[in-house]
C-alpha cells in the first residue's frame, strides 16, 4: 500500500470518529396501518431512555398485560408529559398501533388520561 493511501484511509477514520452514531431500532415490528384502542388500568410505568414504557391490564382479560412503547421521555415532556403524569392504577384508554406479531401492546399513538386530557406519546 502506498504511504498516500494510508494517509487517506487514517483520515478517513477520523472524519467517521467524530460523527455522532444515531444508531436507533426499527419500527417495522409495529403494523403502522392500524390504530387500534384499549382502555385499562395502569399497571406500570417506566420512565426510562431510549423510551418510555406503559404497561396496561386489559379489563376483559385480566391476566393480559399490553406493554406499550412510547417516545423517549425528552420528547414526551415537549408534548406536555411529567414522570408522573400517568400512575400505576390509573384508567387509561391508550391508542396505538398493534404488534405485526399479535402479542399484546404495541407503539403508543396517544393516551387518554382519567381527567379526559390526550397526550400525545409518539
Amino acid at each position: 500500500m502506498t504511504q498516500s493511501f494510508l494517509r487517506a484511509a487514517g483520515l478517513a477514520l477520523a472524519i467517521l470518529a467524530t460523527v455522532p452514531a444515531e444508531a436507533h431500532h426499527s419500527f417495522a415490528m409495529f403494523d403502522k396501518t392500524k390504530l387500534v384502542s384499549i382502555k385499562g388500568s395502569v399497571s406500570k410505568v417506566e420512565w426510562t431512555n431510549p423510551h418510555a414504557y406503559l404497561f396496561v391490564v386489559n379489563p376483559a382479560a385480566p391476566t393480559k398485560i399490553y406493554a406499550f412503547e412510547c417516545s423517549s421521555p425528552n420528547e414526551l415532556n415537549r408534548w406536555g408529559w411529567k414522570a408522573n403524569t400517568i400512575k400505576v392504577g390509573d384508567t387509561v384508554t391508550v391508542q396505538f398501533f398493534p404488534l405485526k406479531d399479535g402479542s399484546p401492546g404495541g407503539l403508543v399513538y396517544s393516551v387518554s388520561l382519567p381527567n379526559g386530557k390526550v397526550v400525545k406519546a409518539n
